[in-house]
C-alpha cells in the first residue's frame, strides 16, 4: 500500500490527541504527561498562526495512521501501534522532506529520546547524522 501525506484538519485533532496520549509514545516524549484536550486544541489552535509550524496526518493507503509535523525545523512523527514496523516512518519522513523543501525549509531536525530505539532507527535510515547528545540532571 502507498504512503501519502496529507494537510491536518481540524476533524483529526481528536486523532492526533490518541497518539499523543499513547503511554508508549509519552514515554519517548520530553514532557510525558497526559495532555487535556482543551489544552491540546489550545495549542493546535496557538501553532495555526505560527509560521514555523506544519503539520500532516501520514495515510496508509486509505487509514490515517499517524501524524508528521515540523516546528521550527524539529521533526515529529507518530504511527498508530497497528502499523509499526512496516516502514511507514521512514516514507513518510521521505515525503515530509520533499513537503519541506517546498516550503522553503532548508534543514530538518530529529530530537529523539535516547532510548527511541524506533525513532533513531527511521532518522538513521533517512541519513540524518548525530549531532550531538544532551545530558541534564533533576536538582
Amino acid at each position: 500500500m502507498k504512503v501519502s501525506l496529507r494537510k491536518t484538519l481540524k476533524k483529526d485533532w481528536n486523532f492526533i490527541l490518541s497518539l499523543r496520549n499513547n503511554e508508549k509514545f509519552r514515554e519517548n516524549f520530553y514532557h510525558q504527561e497526559k495532555i487535556s484536550k482543551t489544552e491540546h486544541y489550545e495549542y493546535l489552535l496557538t501553532q495555526k498562526s505560527n509560521p514555523h509550524f506544519f503539520n500532516w496526518i501520514i495515510c496508509y493507503g486509505k487509514n490515517d495512521v499517524g501524524y508528521i509535523r515540523i516546528l521550527d525545523n524539529d521533526v515529529s512523527i507518530m504511527i498508530d501501534d497497528k502499523f509499526h514496523n512496516m516502514d511507514i516512518g521512514s516514507k513518510s519522513l521521505k515525503i515530509l522532506e520533499i513537503e519541506a523543501k517546498s516550503l522553503g525549509i532548508t534543514k530538518l531536525v530529529g530530537r529523539v529520546m535516547y532510548e527511541n530505539k524506533s525513532s533513531k532507527k527511521i532518522f538513521q535510515k533517512n541519513n540524518y547524522k548525530l549531532k550531538m547528545h544532551w545530558f541534564e540532571k533533576e536538582i
